[in-house]
C-alpha cells in the first residue's frame, strides 16, 4: 500500500488517530466480552499498546500544531530582546523537569525498554530546549506538563506528577540540596 503524496503530515495524522481509536475501541470490545483470564490478559496488553499509539498520534498532532503556531508567531512580529537564561537556573530546570517527567515515565511506561526510550528522548528534549533564553520562564507545573505530551505521555499523569512517588534509584533527576551547616555530622 502506498502513502498518498498530496495530502500532509497533518491530514496523514489524522487518519492515523482515526484508525488507532477505532482498532483501540474494537480491542476495547473484545476485552470487556472476554472470559478466560489469558484472553483478557492478552487482550489488556493489546489495547494498552493500541491506546498508547493514539496518544502518541495525538500528542504528534498537538506538537505539529504547537510549532506551526510558534512559527507564524516568529514571522508575525520580531521578538524583544530576553535575557539568556543563567546556567544554575538552567541546570537546576532540567534536573526539576527530568525528576517529574521520570515519575510520569514510571508511573506510565509498561517496561524497562519503554522507559529507557522515554528517558533518552527526554534528556534530548530537555538539551535542546535548555539553551533557549525562555527555558525557566514558565511555571514548573506547566513546563512538566508540556514535556509530558510531547513525549506523548497521558495528560492525567502530566497533571499530577506531584502525587507520583520518585522512580526507583534515579539520582541524576533529583535536584541537589544544600548541606544542612548546622548539623553535627
Amino acid at each position: 500500500m502506498s502513502v498518498p503524496t498530496d495530502i500532509s503530515d497533518e491530514e496523514m495524522l489524522a487518519r492515523l488517530a482515526a484508525r488507532d481509536l477505532a482498532a483501540a475501541e474494537h480491542v476495547h470490545a473484545k476485552l470487556m466480552a472476554a472470559e478466560e483470564a489469558s484472553e483478557i490478559a492478552e487482550l489488556g496488553r493489546t489495547y494498552q499498546r493500541f491506546a498508547r499509539s493514539l496518544r502518541q498520534t495525538l500528542a504528534l498532532k498537538a506538537r505539529f500544531r504547537r510549532e506551526q503556531d510558534q512559527a507564524a508567531r516568529e514571522t508575525a512580529a520580531p521578538q524583544e530582546a530576553k535575557p539568556p537564561t543563567s546556567g544554575v537556573a538552567a541546570a537546576r530546570r532540567v534536573g526539576e523537569v527530568r525528576a517529574a517527567v521520570l515519575r510520569v515515565v514510571w508511573d506510565e511506561a509498561e517496561d524497562e525498554d519503554a522507559r529507557e526510550d522515554y528517558e533518552e528522548e527526554l534528556d534530548a528534549l530537555l538539551q535542546a530546549a535548555s539553551e533557549r533564553t525562555d527555558f525557566c520562564a514558565e511555571p514548573l507545573d506547566d513546563h512538566v506538563a508540556r514535556t509530558c505530551l510531547r513525549l506523548g505521555l497521558s495528560p492525567h499523569g502530566a497533571q499530577h506528577w506531584r502525587n507520583l512517588p520518585d522512580p526507583p534509584g534515579d539520582e541524576r533527576g533529583e535536584a541537589e540540596t544544600e548541606p544542612d551547616i548546622d548539623s553535627s555530622a
